[in-house]
Order: C-alpha cells, then structure tokens, then sequence
C-alpha cells in the first residue's frame, strides 16, 4: 500500500510538503515555507506533523524557499537521511537561506519573534545534500527509485517520477511557462502515472504569447520615458529577475529601446545571476544569445548592480528616467519597499507586476487597485500607473498544464495543489471534462492511498 499525505501547499498555494510511504520506503517531496499573509507565516512556527528522524530521504523539486525552507527546521527536528536536488538548486539554496536567515534576524530585532533557524543551522543542514542529474535513477530501496525531470520552472528545477511497490507517482513541481527564456522547455511525462500531484497555480488563467513579453516590455519603457518617469519592477530573484535581464539585454542590443539607466536593486537577484553564470550547461542550447557565452549574458550598457544599501540609495539621486528591478517579488519586503514608497505617489512612475502575488500581500493589494497602501509603517496614495502581465510568469497556465498532462499515455488520476481554493476547483472540472479522470483537490493533512 501506498500512501501520500499533504502537509503543505494543499488549496493554497505555498508550504509545499508530501510524506510518501510504501513498504519499505518514507521520503518527503519538498518541504517549504508557508508565505504571504501573517497568518500562513505563523505557521512555519508549528513542528513538522510528522517524526522527522523517520524520514529516510527528501527530494526537492527546485530551490524557492516555498519549497525548501523547512529544510532546516526538519533537520533540527531529527532528520539525518539524505537530501537530492540537482546541482543548480543546491548552489542557490545556500543563497536563498543565507538570506532568509537575515531575514528572520532583521525581523526578530523590530518585533521580538525568534528565528526559525540561524545561519549557522541552515548551513550545517546543507551537509545532508546530494547532487542528481536529469534522467538519472536514485535507487532508495530494492526496486523503488526515482527520476529527475526538467520542469521548465526555474534553473535545475524538477518534476519528480516515483516508482514505488510498483506504482508510479509523478511530482510537477512548479511547471514552467510555455518558451521560457534561458531555459529548456518542460518535458514530456512518463507513461502510465498512478498519480500526477500537479500546481495549478495558474490552473484557471491564460498566459499571454511569448512575443507579449517582449512588447509589454517595450511599451513599459516608451510608456514611462515619454511621461519622464521611473519603471519599478518588482521581481523574484530566482528566474524573472535573469529573465528581465535577458529581454531587456534584447532591447539594448537591438537598439529597440533608447539607453537608459537599469539597475538590478536586489543582493540576491545579483547571487544568483552568479549561479546562473556557472551553470550554462543548463540552457537552451537552441537560443542564440545564449550561444554566445554566459559571461556577458547579464551584462549590457546601462545595467548596474547595486548590491550594497549604499549604492542603492545612490539609485534616489539619478533624477532621469530609469528602470528600477529590486528585490521583493509580492512586495511584502525587500527593497522594492523602499522604492515604492518613493515612486508610487507620483503619476509619471510606473509599477509593473510580472509575478504571481499571493492574497494578503501589499503586492496582491496593489494589482486589486488599491488607491492607498501602508509600507514601512507609512500610509502611501497609489498615483503611479500599475500595470500586470502573466506572460512574464515562470509557472504553466491552464492550457500548457492541460497540453502536459494528455500527452501523458495511461495517466490514471491528478491530485492538484499550489493553488488557491476556488481556482483549484474550476481547474478540477476542466482537467475532469477535458481528460476525463478524477482531478483530486486534497485537504492539507489529507491522504491519498493508492
């Protein structure tokens, strides 16, 4: 008997976390932070549900930390098994971390909540680690394996195929965008999965064309310039920030834009730039510009890098029209906070939202059309243009999903998680109208026996 239990990212759409159990196997797929609003962050603080020095392996899907930031948390509960992610997750993850333990320290100093774990925690949980490759077979035990599959999503991110007590079991991760820029496409399933626990993030949402990108970002620019205002662009780290970087690398070569200061606002975006760069052998082989070497990829005339506050303040003293990516994705931290507060009472400025923003985040307010936000303790009047597009997104929409999962021969049944409840129920009955099969929306804690 096999058995699957969520205890995270069930009809919400971060915390991801499945316990899979066979007879002679107990692994975890991912164990991540629950974010957005105050109350999914409270309970990061609860104790993992399950018997963590029980728990033989974790495979982790990608690097985000609403994937992986539990790690640490499940390692000082007991865990002592083995950890596999592919090379560039593992590289980012000590980034990620790094990070949300200043974080966390910043947060304990202004409002007395202890930690989830310290820098020093994090870094001894990266000893349990272990590199994979696509397509390689990790045994776990006798005739129980699992594959690796590129996703799609972000650098090194996995979709994830169990075969365990002879039945297969498939982990989409988050699945990429249809033409993500840098990377590969996501590939084709298997054949003949018992169960497909699949996001559905963007289950019930169209995505604009690949060519949108483009132009949404052209007219951002034309838009702004020709008002004499600032472009803020709030942006994940992870793969919209590279992916930003590359369009607009595009445009200045091409010289479809004007020059114009651009500057990467944002310490880890910078980091993982980094990554990036040491990790080519994970690009799409088949785009030029990426043929031509991945130093100068992220590098163009206008660009710069403001790492330090210091130099970030200095972005405040460039009164032209500029173009501003800072950190701070759903805009509940980071330092497109700091931006914010400056730029959105001003009608000239525009704000462009190119990232999924969760409910109860300043970032979802924002795209709601709220006039007036608090941010940083103060009350700001939303007088910039705001404007948002899911071309730009890293996750699958509701027809890449559906294009997935019927090429797969012999799919059986999906489970959907990452997604929020109502949406996740109209996905249901699209994949059960469409594909015909029993399309699942577990409860968090729930169990699925196969």
């Amino acid at each position: 008997m096999l058995k699957i239990t969520f205890y995270g990212a069930a009809k919400e759409v971060t915390g991801s976390c499945f316990l899979v159990e066979g007879e002679k196997i107990k692994l975890l797929v991912d164990c991540g932070l629950f974010q957005g609003g105050k109350f999914a962050s409270r309970k990061n603080y609860d104790p993992l549900p399950f018997a963590c020095g029980e728990i033989k392996n974790v495979l982790v899907t990608h690097a985000h930390l609403d994937h992986t930031g539990r790690l640490p948390s499940l390692c000082m509960e007991g865990f002592r098994g083995k950890i596999y992610a592919t090379a560039p997750t593992l590289d980012m993850i000590k980034f990620l971390w790094a990070d949300a333990a200043d974080i966390m320290e910043i947060d304990y100093a202004e409002t007395g909540k202890l930690p989830l774990y310290s820098p020093a925690q994090a870094k001894k949980a990266m000893k349990y680690f272990q590199g994979v490759k696509y397509g390689e077979k990790i045994a776990l035990a006798e005739n129980d394996y699992a594959v690796f599959h590129d996703a799609g999503h972000i650098l090194g991110s996995a979709s994830i195929e169990l075969v365990i007590d002879n039945k297969r079991i498939v982990f989409s991760g988050d699945v990429g965008n249809t033409n993500p820029p840098i990377i590969n496409e996501t590939e084709k399933l298997p054949a003949d999965i018992d169960l497909l626990v699949c996001e559905s993030t963007y289950g019930n949402r169209k995505h604009e064309s690949k060519t949108a990108r483009e132009k949404a970002m052209f007219g951002m620019v034309k838009e702004t310039l020709g008002r004499g205002g600032t472009l803020l662009i709030p942006a994940f780290s992870i793969e919209r920030t590279q992916e930003l970087l590359y369009i607009l690398n595009n445009l200045v070569e091409e010289k479809k834009i004007p020059f114009i200061p651009i500057f990467l606002d944002s310490p880890l975006g910078i980091e993982i730039t980094s990554v990036f760069r040491n990790h080519p052998e994970f690009f799409n082989e088949k785009d030029k510009l990426l043929q031509q070497g991945s130093d100068g990829l992220f590098t163009f005339p206008g660009l710069t890098f403001t790492k330090t506050r210091k130099q970030s303040k200095q972005i405040n003293k460039n009164h032209s029209p500029k173009i501003i990516i800072a950190g701070g994705g759903m805009m509940n931290g980071g330092r497109i906070t700091f931006h914010l507060q400056r730029y959105l009472g001003d009608r000239r400025n525009t704000l462009f939202i190119v990232g999924y923003q969760a409910r109860g985040t300043l970032g979802r307010k924002l795209l709601d059309g709220a006039k007036q936000v608090r941010i940083n303790r103060s009350t700001v009047r939303v007088k910039a243009h705001v404007h948002a597009i899911g071309a730009y997104s890293a996750h699958a929409d509701q027809n890449k999903l559906l294009a997935w999962m019927k090429q797969a021969k012999g799919l059986k049944k999906v489970a959907l998680v990452h997604g929020e409840a109502d949406q996740m129920a109209k996905f249901s009955k699209k994949i059960e109208a469409e594909l015909n099969l029993s399309a699942l929306t577990p409860n968090y804690k729930s169990s699925i026996t196969l």
